[in-house]
């Protein structure tokens, strides 16, 4: 390669050339790992592949339908080109696909074949959205969403994922010996953060999951190496229940859980269970990572709801005095949206800051406690109100597994709100109104309580909102 690379193809070539007999990746169980050397002869092979086909520097590539190992080379590929990579869940349809190579005028696109091998497509004349121009130096278009459903893309320079990860590697004491294991989707921020980028800074390497989980994450969770576990918490959920797959702790040292609230139940039952802590990490797309729980007993999650630890070493996090929100300052905070903000209450760049949709408060330990968020607050009849509130009060009932809450167009109120519960045993409406009615003002109660085998999830582990509202739409035809 004669061109000039991304600093982040960069630091993974010189990981490489210095140690390429060192793992990259390990994936089922009977494959040979895949060494250093190996992953960056791959990458090399794909950037002349996207050379070929006329990609030149500052062009976006979306990389779709690409997993594991064929991600991580796809997105080298494109940064050893030093081009713009465009993640896209691989669970995203052709028409969602085609859209955002409308929405952000893309060069072309790198998907994977079923044998894993990369296919470079060129994009068709693509007119650009006129709010999508690049910000110098971006390396990752993050998607993160916007109103109407509209994805909105988190300009991320190298320096800004780089800082990210050394700051997650610092403040959670992550070596180059540590294995990650990989889950959560690399495609997300998560993901590129806590498995993408510690493989490029320092050749941690991952260890990949196939399906079907949970069951195969058991068995990687039972490996002798060193390891890290950055979950959800609904991976933490399934595997601390009685019923559920077990795994012997043998290398596994730490685990981490971010994308979601993680309820304190499923962190002491977590811990009880395998006898280590899940130690809570927030942040945002726009952000990376901002706080974790480094404490020495990692116990923040299991004794307080929605205590998500202190702030990683390089972030700087105060909260508006107004209203709570979380103010995030630090190198890692990203150059700003493609566009116009379309919904400041989910997020807003603001003199180098991110302000956050997130509302919180600090103790006297300096730790940060989410109180709720604002892009989530229900109009009913013209109060305002916050349905983590309700999601907390049903915690509280016996009986309940899980909880969520969310609201419908309502032609009399505004909104209203609907309450989707996952019981462990005969729950009523009825039973489940009657505790909320002794907790919460009448206003704040549920029109519709929906009984479900269990919440709908995406990729994340974050609630599939779409699939409640369905839900709601078909209790509503049923009754």
């Amino acid at each position: 390669m004669t061109r000039r690379a991304s600093p982040l193809f960069e630091a993974f070539a010189e990981l490489a050339t210095r140690r390429p007999a060192l793992p990259a990746l390990r994936g089922p169980v009977g494959e040979p790992d895949c060494t250093r050397g190996a992953l960056l002869e791959r990458a090399l092979d794909t950037a002349r592949l996207l050379q070929l086909r006329g990609l030149a520097r500052g062009d976006v590539v979306l990389v779709a339908g690409a997993t594991g190992e064929s991600w991580v080379v796809a997105m080298l590929a494109v940064w050893a080109c030093d081009a713009v990579a465009l993640p896209g869940d691989p669970q995203l349809t052709g028409p969602e696909l085609d859209a955002l190579e409308t929405r952000f005028a893309t060069r072309a696109r790198v998907v994977a074949e079923p044998t894993g091998r990369l296919q470079v497509v060129v994009a068709g004349e693509t007119r650009a959205d006129p709010d999508a121009r690049l910000p110098a130096g971006t390396a990752v278009l993050k998607l993160t969403s916007g109103s109407m459903a509209r994805p909105r893309g988190v300009a991320t320079t190298a320096d800004q994922l780089l800082a990210d990860s050394r700051q997650i590697l610092v403040g959670m004491g992550i070596g180059p010996e540590d294995w990650n294991v990989g889950v959560v989707p690399m495609s997300h921020s998560y993901g590129l953060s806590s498995l993408l980028l510690p493989l490029i800074v320092q050749g941690s390497p991952l260890l990949l999951v196939p399906s079907p989980l949970p069951d195969a994450l058991a068995k990687v969770l039972s490996t002798e190496e060193p390891a890290v576990f950055p979950g959800v918490p609904y991976l933490f959920d399934l595997l601390a229940r009685p019923d559920g797959p077990t795994f012997t702790t043998r290398g596994l040292r730490l685990c981490v859980s971010a994308g979601a609230m993680l309820r304190a139940r499923t962190a002491a039952a977590f811990r009880e269970k395998y006898g280590l802590p899940v130690r809570s990490f927030y942040g945002t797309s726009e952000t990376g990572g901002l706080t974790f729980d480094a404490s020495a007993d990692g116990d923040a999650a299991a004794r307080f709801e929605g205590c998500v630890g202190t702030p990683l070493p390089g972030v700087a996090i105060s909260l508006r005095e107004e209203d709570g929100r979380v103010v995030a300052r630090g190198a890692s905070v990203a150059s700003g949206y493609l566009g116009p903000c379309d919904d400041a209450a989910t997020g807003e760049f603001r003199d180098g800051a991110f302000l956050a949709g997130d509302t919180a408060r600090f103790d006297e330990q300096g730790r940060l406690h989410l109180t709720g968020r604002l892009g989530s607050r229900a109009n009913v009849s013209g109060r305002k109100i916050d349905p983590h509130e309700i999601e907390k009060a049903l915690d509280d009932l016996a009986g309940v597994r899980e909880a969520a809450v969310s609201s419908l167009p309502d032609d009399q109120r505004g909104e209203s709100l609907v309450a989707y519960v996952v019981a462990e045993r005969d729950l009523t409406a009825a039973d489940v109104l009657a505790h909320l009615r002794a907790r919460l003002a009448a206003w704040k109660l549920p029109r519709q309580v929906v009984f479900l085998k269990a919440l709908p999830r995406n990729a994340r582990g974050k609630l599939d909102t779409a699939a409640l509202v369905a839900e709601a739409r078909r209790g509503e035809r049923e009754r």
